[in-house]
């Protein structure tokens, strides 16, 4: 095998069905992990964190080598898996709800498939549309993962192994982001077991047409639509409980009349304000976020974003 050079990868973080589109709506944001690869001579695989940090998941919850591994079962099985030591930096909350996991997926994929270009063997490297079908079908929903990879607001799906299908468009520029992570530890496996497995008609209509208002904002971008395109019937109310840590901070912004959907399972929440009167709405609205954390004990972070238009970036040295 010819020489394979140091591979950086940079992957931005996400958040997740924006309200009504669970499991197939997501959007790419400015904060990243980034990861650092190189192969040295000595068999073995070494990660670590670039600030010397320990590393805040176990080796059993290693996702780069799990998905780089499984690429090679799947598109390389009878070649030889080359090791490798990664350095990374971590600014993802792990299990916050901006798509840490599908950073770590989308890394060991884009990795692999890196590798191959450089591989001496007949074995064709994948399509990007074969890869990307790879990549949705990883974690059984791309919500998460294609947004990472491709950057932008993604509408995906792939049911049953069939064919994927999405289109991506870029977040308007007019409304501001947010993000507000509670500091608490909420897992999405657990968050997932809250949601019913039946559904009212009523309910699935109500966020079929919460989808089509996702369409006509993102096509007129006027921030009322937005507001009605963020209502959720369908897994907010399961995980955003009346008892809820969460419930106070969102009955803040509704009466704000701010914009917000949780952000993957939680607990991060995405705010949107309208860009011509976030000088005006912010003060009032800081102070309040600060007030209610208070009054409920919960740290938090709070921090202005932009979408990520690149999605994934890959150079090597």
């Amino acid at each position: 095998m010819t020489h394979i050079p140091k591979i950086k990868i940079r992957v931005p973080g996400t958040s997740a069905n924006l309200g009504p589109g669970f499991d197939l709506m997501g959007m790419a944001l400015k904060i990243y992990n980034d990861f650092e690869f190189t192969f040295p001579k000595e068999k073995g695989y070494s990660i670590v964190q670039k600030n010397g940090e320990p590393l805040p998941f176990s080796s059993k919850e290693d996702l780069v080598r799990e998905a780089y591994e499984d690429y090679f079962q799947h598109f390389l099985p009878t070649e030889e898996t080359p090791t490798y030591h990664c350095k990374m930096t971590l600014s993802l909350p792990l299990k916050g709800g901006l798509g840490s996991s599908a950073s770590a997926i989308v890394a060991g994929l884009c990795l692999a498939r890196e590798v191959h270009k450089r591989k001496e063997t007949k074995i064709p490297v994948p399509t990007e549309k074969e890869f990307l079908q790879f990549l949705a079908e990883w974690e059984g929903h791309p919500d998460n993962t294609l947004p990472a990879y491709l950057g932008g607001l993604v509408f995906a799906y792939s049911v049953n192994k069939e064919p994927l299908r999405y289109f991506r468009k870029n977040f308007p520029s007019s409304v501001s982001l947010f993000i507000l992570t509670p500091h608490l530890h909420i897992s999405t496996e657990e968050s997932r077991k809250t949601l019913p497995t039946l559904y009212q008609t009523a309910d699935v209509i109500f966020n079929l047409s919460r989808i089509g208002a996702w369409m006509h904002f993102l096509d007129k971008r006027k921030f009322g639509d937005l507001l009605v395109a963020l209502e959720d019937k369908m897994h907010t109310p399961y995980r955003i409980y009346e008892s809820s840590p969460l419930k106070p901070i969102t009955k803040v912004l509704e009466e704000e009349k701010i914009g917000y959907c949780l952000s993957g399972s939680g607990p991060s929440l995405l705010l949107f304000v309208e860009r011509k009167h976030t000088s005006n709405i912010l003060p009032k609205l800081q102070k309040k976020i600060e007030t209610t954390m208070k009054g409920l004990s919960i740290s938090y972070s709070f921090q202005k974003i932009q979408a990520d238009h690149l999605g994934t970036k890959i150079s090597s040295f």
